[in-house]
This record gives C-alpha cells, structure tokens and sequence, in this order.
C-alpha cells in the first residue's frame, strides 16, 4: 500500500486484525537497508536486500492488525521518488522530516483499521526510529527494538563511520521514555550493531531489565526466532 505523507510517500503492508474488538495497530519499522554499496558509496536505492523487519512482521502470531512500515525511498519508484536525495538513507536517514513522515503514515494506517492504540517496533535504524517516534506520540503502548540504533553518536564512534549529522539522535530522547514498557534485543554475534548500544539507552531510561542480550544471530538474523511477540509488559 502507498502512504502518501509529507514529503515521502512511503511503502507499507498492512495485516488485518483477526479480531474486530482489536484496537492496537502492531507497527514494524524496517532497517536502514541498502544504504550503502561499499564503505565510502552510497547506494542509489536503499530498498532492502535482506528485509529483516518484513520477517519479523509476517512470523508476528498476535490478534491485532499488523503494519510493516518501510523507511523513505524504499520500494518505491518513479514519482513516488520525487524526493529520495541519498541524504536521506545516509546522513539525514533519522532526520526530523523522516521522522515525521513515518509518524504521518502510522497515523493514516491506525486511522484505517480503527485502532486506538500503536505498538512500535523497529530493526536497526527502524529501532532508532521507533524510539524518536514513540518520544513524539501519545498513543504509544510499548516499544521494542531489535538490534537497534538507539545512540546514533556511539555507534558512529563505535564503527569509525561519519557521523549522521543531519539525524536526531534517539539517545536524546530517552528521559522522556522512562515509563514506557519496552524491551530491546541485540546480539553478542552481531558486529554491526552490539549490545552496547541498546545497553547504554536501557541505562538511560532506567530500564536495565528492558536490555535482552543473545548470541548466535548476526545483524542481518534470523531476529523472528528470537523475538518475544507478547506486548503485555516490557519483560522479557
């Protein structure tokens, strides 16, 4: 389905609820994609070779009506691309404009299925996501992320890589998080994104049980195996 925001029209599928008294839109927000073709690169189109969210979305066995929500400038083509400059999967990729038009989207869904309440949860940059949109909505039941980039600064730092300049920085927001049940899952085998950062934001919201720590599933998963699908509190 297409969800025209501004100033992104963004790809989404949706699942309809098994059950009419649902109102709970479960939403899950894709990685950074294919971002880049090599280190120094970027990539022409950030559309997702390896769509880890679209995975953990279908194996997702819940009731509630189901969203997956890709990021700006993925899977779609022609006029749709209008305003797909690589900025915006590179250095803007978690810009406010980004941010406000995955929030417009999940607004346009939630509207169409009735729901009253949003479950946020995102991979990678979709965790980051997630997280600087849960900090802007009040509709907002829980919060998960699934190797997530929830310090942008530390994981440039981390990886040696340029900083996202033109991106809001998740961690920023975590005082105003303190509340929210969540839960965060990063692996020891993953290089890309380790515990570290998820740990550091799980500090941050004074939430040190929200942090879930495996091993044995690099970045790109299998997550779905792993992944605790019951919303009802922010424990493991």
């Amino acid at each position: 389905m297409r969800l025209p925001t501004q100033p992104f029209t963004l790809y989404g599928l949706l699942r309809p609820g098994l059950s009419p008294h649902s109102k709970v839109l479960r939403v899950y927000i894709e990685g950074d994609g294919h971002a880049w073709e090599s280190r120094t690169r970027p990539s022409t189109d950030p559309t997702p070779r390896n769509p880890v969210t679209l995975r953990l979305a279908m194996a997702d066995p819940g009731a509630d009506t189901v969203l997956y929500l890709a990021r700006p400038c993925q899977y779609v083509q022609g006029e749709d691309r209008r305003q797909c400059s690589k900025r915006y999967w590179t250095s803007a990729r978690l810009g406010p404009e980004v941010i406000n038009s995955l929030g417009a989207a999940i607004t346009l869904a939630k509207a169409a299925c009735g729901a009253e309440q949003v479950i946020l949860v995102g991979f990678s940059g979709g965790g980051g996501a997630a997280a600087l949109l849960a900090a802007t909505r009040e509709d907002v039941a829980f919060l998960g992320t699934v190797a997530g980039n929830l310090d942008t600064e530390a994981w440039a730092d981390l990886q040696g890589v340029s900083p996202l300049t033109e991106s809001l920085n998740p961690m920023a927001v975590a005082p105003s998080l303190q509340h929210l049940p969540q839960r965060h899952l990063s692996s020891r085998t993953d290089a890309t994104m380790p515990p570290e950062i998820s740990e550091g934001f799980c500090r941050a919201v004074n939430q040190s049980e929200s942090c879930v720590v495996i091993s044995g599933v690099p970045h790109g998963g299998p997550w779905q195996r792993y992944w605790g699908y019951d919303y009802s509190s922010g424990k493991p």
